[in-house]
């Protein structure tokens, strides 16, 4: 309020002090209301770009992650063959090696096989002739990965190397074992390998027009997803603060590095923009401080909704991404063992020696659909339980024939793996409140976990027994290597698994125990898991007991 003045003059003065006061400190308050705001433009521009590259190198990354998967898994067509025919002569490979390479990219340069170690059959040879003779165990960059594809009995891609025939390239290699009655001491005849051209390979998965507006290195040797070793692109990106992807290889991951070439955004200024408007502001303050204060507010809040917007954009994007490089890995890995055997048998004749492996393809084309609609089943169960199309069936439920049905279901798998597997309840009949068939379904879940991750000579146990609080507790225990104490709070999770490699051999997509929270949830019971590295795990699965139990 204006102080009254009996000396107009004097009130004059007051005045012009009141209003010079009053617009200085909105001149204050507004230079730094805008200088938030172009603080907040500023970090909008750099997200956006961050955004902007994260899209762009995602797409590559997919593209990266399907021909790798595809590209690896033609091999597998030849370790059948070998293990079939030891003998095979040079015109027997140099045949099943061109029905297996028509049709492949250009960048798949060669399949050769090592007996004993040795290169001693390649195709196509021309171009390739340096490598016949090689002896891995003579070469020190290569002789680590063959060593490990021996001892893991797996498929390792290791690289990028330089190739003794010339150029660089990623060498997937798979171990040949002959069989045997002893599983565990199956002979070695060699090793199956297939080298790909590695700079022809990022410019078929779109490397070339990417790297024109990003500077980019990939990270981690060998698959190897703790490894920090730059093995492609700019050896100083990590000085431009750049994002950071996953790429999931068959044996692994690598991790993409990227930033714009022209840098990050600044700080920008648009003072020179802004000033008009202050200055209009300023003006309409003189007569209307209210309505002023009141325009800025709504500005203010307006911006935190649109920087709480774009978090959830960016959490929304981090989710997506996720899901897609589970899925683009896990749905891909089956569809190409169940495409791969099946051109492989339509594309031999029908008096070929391939044919007399057919039942061993077709077992492994019907695990692979199998796998594959487990896959599906899980993810249709999160979403019917997620959109409350599922809801449980509460009934009087004895528990005992449960867990005994679900162990007689599982015993000859685990036997199989060398694991023992133990039932006891606290008493004959223990009635609970809840839905069967989900009972049924978290302990199928928590032993396919146990077969999985407790490993050979393990103990498994499902006890049932009563709390003090009149409920049911179902523990489903091992003594397997355990859980890191920082991945309790993340496995049950959607899509978290415990490690990327591990994970990836043992199958799945890291949404069984999410499923479980969920239908325990649905029956008013609780779930939990305690685990201690070293020692074993124990999963807990609580149901109201029946009150007439």
């Amino acid at each position: 309020m204006i102080p009254k003045r009996k000396d107009d003059g004097n009130q004059h003065r007051e005045l012009v002090k009141y209003l010079t006061r009053r617009l200085a400190l909105a001149a204050i308050a507004g230079l730094f209301v805008f200088g938030l705001l172009e603080l907040a433009l500023s970090d909008l521009a750099r997200s956006n770009a961050q955004n902007r590259t994260q899209g762009d190198v995602n797409r590559f990354r997919a593209a990266l992650q399907q021909v790798l998967s595809r590209d690896v898994q033609l091999i597998r067509g030849m370790v059948g063959y070998v293990r079939a025919q030891p003998n095979l002569t040079v015109e027997e490979f140099r045949l099943i090696a061109s029905d297996i390479l028509e049709g492949a990219p250009d960048h798949l340069k060669n399949i050769a096989l090592a007996r004993d170690l040795v290169i001693s059959h390649i195709y196509p040879e021309e171009g390739n002739e340096t490598a016949l003779g090689l002896d891995y165990r003579s070469q020190p960059q290569q002789w680590p990965a063959v060593e490990r594809a021996i001892q893991e009995q797996r498929i390792i891609v290791a690289g990028p190397i330089d190739l003794v025939q010339g150029g660089v390239g990623l060498v997937a290699r798979v171990p040949i074992t002959l069989r045997a009655e002893d599983r565990s001491d199956r002979p070695l005849w060699g090793v199956v390998s297939s080298v790909l051209d590695f700079p022809a390979l990022l410019d078929h998965t779109g490397y070339g027009s990417l790297s024109a507006d990003y500077r980019i290195a990939l990270v981690g040797r060998d698959g190897d997803p703790t490894s920090d070793e730059i093995i492609w692109g700019d050896p100083d990106i990590r000085s431009l603060d750049p994002v950071t992807l996953d790429v999931v290889i068959p044996t692994g991951s690598w991790r993409i590095l990227a930033a714009p070439r022209e840098g990050w955004p600044t700080f920008i200024t648009y003072l020179p923009l802004l000033l008009p408007i202050l200055v209009i502001l300023l003006l309409i303050y003189a007569i209307w401080e209210l309505s002023r204060f009141r325009l800025i507010e709504e500005r203010i809040n307006a911006n935190k909704e649109v920087l709480a917007a774009l978090q959830r954009a960016e959490e929304a994007s981090a989710a997506k991404s996720t899901f897609l490089a589970v899925m683009s890995h896990e749905l891909r890995t089956p569809l190409n063992a169940i495409i791969g055997f099946s051109e492989l048998l339509e594309n031999s004749p029908r008096d070929s020696r391939i044919w007399e492996r057919a039942p061993e393809y077709v077992s492994d084309i019907r695990q692979s659909g199998r796998f594959l609609l487990s896959i599906i089943d899980d993810i249709l169960d999160l979403s019917r339980i997620e959109s409350g199309r599922r809801t449980a069936t509460i009934e009087h439920a004895d528990v005992v024939p449960l867990i005994l049905e679900a162990a007689k279901r599982m015993r000859v798998e685990f036997e199989t793996h060398g694991i023992a597997l133990a039932v006891s309840a606290e008493s004959e009949e223990m009635i609970a409140r809840g839905d069967r068939r989900a009972i049924i379904q978290i302990l199928n879940n928590l032993l396919t976990n146990a077969l999985k991750y407790a490993g050979p000579s393990a103990n498994v146990t499902i006890a049932a027994a009563w709390t003090d609080t009149d409920r049911i507790e179902i523990i489903v225990s091992d003594n397997g290597p355990g859980i890191p104490e920082e991945k309790l709070g993340e496995i049950m999770k959607p899509f978290v698994q415990l490690s990327s490699s591990y994970a990836r051999t043992a199958g799945g997509v890291g949404l069984g125990l999410t499923i479980c929270l969920s239908l325990a949830r649905m029956m008013d019971g609780t779930f939990t898991i305690d685990s201690t590295v070293g020692v074993g795990t124990k999963v807990r699965l609580t149901v109201p007991a029946s009150p007439n139990a």
